[in-house]
């Protein structure tokens, strides 16, 4: 499953995924909500979308196939005063029912936490020690495997009976039990191995965080330009200079002329004798 905000949605975008055999949880924008094709039990709607003209041309100057047409399921739910789509690829409201999608699309932030971890408790919290561009590659999948692996550790831990909710197993609790278990492990037996993964996720549940709070942080600009912008404004054929967008006053102009002072070019042409011109 691939969660993505909206302005990535196309016909391309969703053929590349489905070809791989990944499913998309997209928030589409308006205009790609697509033509009704039919309704579904739990109030989503199936749509149908096809690649514009330019589209198909590039496609094909690029020796690619595109379909003619994508089906795909479009969720509409509201979030406070606005109406949001969601657009996905599992078309079947049974196994996948709309209120469970749009749950799971809430989730999606969750990608900038993961960053946190593998940067700044996973990582050397710093640039990357390799100078290749294999070594840079090989050590990339290095951490993002030790990050599943852990992360893996973290939702065995919490489906452990009673089943809490993963969110709530520190992450950095259980980098440090692994990191304090791993020496002490070497030539172990699979019994002792199985022993001890169990003592760990048992000490990794002892204290738990409290309840992941919901995110909702609007869009804003949070550093605007620090240089003004200067807008115009057209009418019929002309566009006369607007004023600047940081001081709403107008400016006088200057009336001196451009170039050197007067009394500068008087005492040039006195110098080099050309007065009498």
């Amino acid at each position: 499953m691939v969660i993505a905000d909206r302005g990535f949605w196309s016909v391309e975008f969703a053929h590349v995924f489905t070809a791989a055999g990944a499913d998309l949880l997209v928030r589409l924008q308006s205009n790609h909500l697509g033509t009704v094709q039919g309704e579904l039990s739990d109030g989503s709607y199936l749509s149908m979308a096809r690649p514009g003209k330019k589209v198909r041309l590039r496609a094909a100057r690029e020796g690619r196939t595109l379909p003619r047409h994508v089906i795909y399921r479009v969720i509409t739910f509201a979030k406070g005063d606005k109406v949001v789509h969601l657009g996905t690829t599992l078309l079947d409201p049974e196994p996948y029912p709309a209120a469970e999608l749009v749950a799971l699309y809430r989730e999606r932030w969750e990608i900038e936490l993961a960053f946190d971890e593998i940067k700044n408790h996973l990582g050397p919290g710093g640039p990357i020690r390799s100078r290749t561009p294999e070594g840079v590659r090989q050590e990339l999948w290095a951490y993002l495997a030790v990050h599943h692996a852990i992360r893996q550790f973290a939702h065995t831990a919490a489906l452990a009976r009673p089943t809490v909710d993963a969110d709530r197993v520190s992450y950095l609790k259980c980098v440090r039990i692994i990191r304090r278990s791993i020496p002490s492990q070497l030539g172990s037996t699979a019994t002792k191995l199985t022993r001890s993964f169990t003592e760990a996720g048992r000490e990794a549940r002892a204290r738990l965080l409290p309840d992941r709070r919901n995110r909702d942080c609007p869009r804003a600009i949070k550093k605007p330009n620090r240089w003004p912008v200067l807008r115009t404004r057209a009418r019929r054929g002309t566009v006369q200079p607007g004023r600047w967008a940081h001081n709403p006053t107008a400016k006088p102009k200057s009336t001196r002329r451009a170039g050197r002072p007067a009394h500068q070019r008087i005492a040039f042409l006195v110098k080099f004798g050309l007065g009498a011109l």
